[in-house]
């Protein structure tokens, strides 16, 4: 499945461009460790309906319970088991998915002829390059406010298509609006001289909205490496709820498997002789996909509307093992 989605989303993006075949297996092959990151959750709850199905299906479930086995302990293996196989997604699978994502970045940016992303994002503030006028534009800010589209403690630094120094230009307050930086008590050094305004205007082709936009997507950064960044974005005055909602979900991701394998026991039926147990499958996968898309509206909801993206992350998983625990000890006591 992850195979023929990724192959019709190639398709489907790269519709009006050739693509070698060698090319298209290795865009398909990229992609596959992300995905499988992304619907790793899915996965838990799908494979734990599956083995309910099977020790259920051959009785196998009756005999282990006839020999006094509690049923908490038969369905602790393979909750644990979910739990080590998320482990190992958030440590092994989650840097290769990003390593993955950056060479079908690579790979679709030279296809496409799509410029590079020109935004950086570092502990000494944020960069961006412009191209302008016949000269190559390096900008560093100490933090940036998109509401009132304003940066401070700003560094220019221009220079010619050969990287030959012209000039820079530090200024403690920079305004962009209507496509023109408005410098506050700028110093303009050159080779040979050093100025000093009270108001500069410099024209632009950058806007807010494009810097914003420039932005790197949480999902093309390590789960090891979101911490920094989140840090740097916080100091620089930028919004990071995305971010941090990200970097909990990888975080809990473990927590989030286990939640999900026990959420599935609501589908154990200890009934043999009746063939109720493929539908309760299709209704379980059906409900995993619901719940699934669900608890990833709840939590942006929760999360944009004042609720910590730690709790927002936490709450639904709270849920789930509230509700699957529930049906686990109503199950015991029948």
């Amino acid at each position: 499945m992850l195979l023929l989605s990724n192959a019709f989303d190639i398709l489907q993006r790269f519709k009006s461009t050739y693509i070698p075949s060698s090319l298209f297996w290795r865009l398909m092959l990229y992609k596959i460790p992300y995905l499988i990151n992304e619907i790793s959750v899915l996965i838990s709850f799908i494979a734990m309906l599956f083995f309910l199905r099977r020790i259920t299906k051959y009785n196998e479930l009756v005999i282990i319970l006839c020999n006094g086995i509690p049923l908490w302990r038969l369905l602790l293996i393979p909750i644990m088991a979910t739990l080590l196989l998320g482990i190992f997604i958030i440590t092994v699978i989650n840097p290769l998915g990003i390593y993955g994502l950056m060479k079908y970045e690579q790979i679709e940016t030279k296809l496409t002829k799509r410029k590079y992303n020109n935004l950086t994002i570092s502990q000494f503030g944020i960069f961006f390059f412009e191209e302008y006028d016949n000269s190559n534009r390096i900008i560093q800010t100490k933090s940036l406010n998109p509401t009132t589209h304003e940066m401070h403690d700003v560094i220019m630094l221009f220079v010619d298509d050969r990287n030959r120094f012209i000039k820079r230009i530090d200024a403690p307050h920079v305004k962009l609006d209507n496509n023109v930086f408005q410098l506050t008590e700028p110093k303009v050094i050159t080779n040979n001289t050093t100025e000093a305004y009270v108001n500069l205007v410099i024209p632009t082709s950058l806007s807010m909205n494009s810097l914003i936009n420039s932005f790197i997507s949480p999902e093309m950064i390590s789960f090891w490496e979101l911490p920094t960044v989140i840090n740097t974005l916080l100091k620089a005055g930028l919004p990071v709820v995305n971010y941090q909602l990200h970097y909990y979900k990888q975080l809990f991701k473990p927590l989030m498997m286990a939640a999900t394998a026990i959420l599935s026991c609501c589908f154990l039926s200890l009934r043999t002789r009746d063939n109720s147990h493929k539908k309760m499958v299709v209704n379980g996968i059906l409900l995993g996909f619901t719940s699934y898309a669900a608890m990833e509206i709840i939590l942006r909801i929760l999360a944009y509307n004042g609720l910590k993206p730690l709790l927002a992350v936490l709450l639904p998983i709270c849920l789930m093992i509230f509700i699957g625990s529930f049906i686990i000890l109503h199950l015991y006591e029948a």
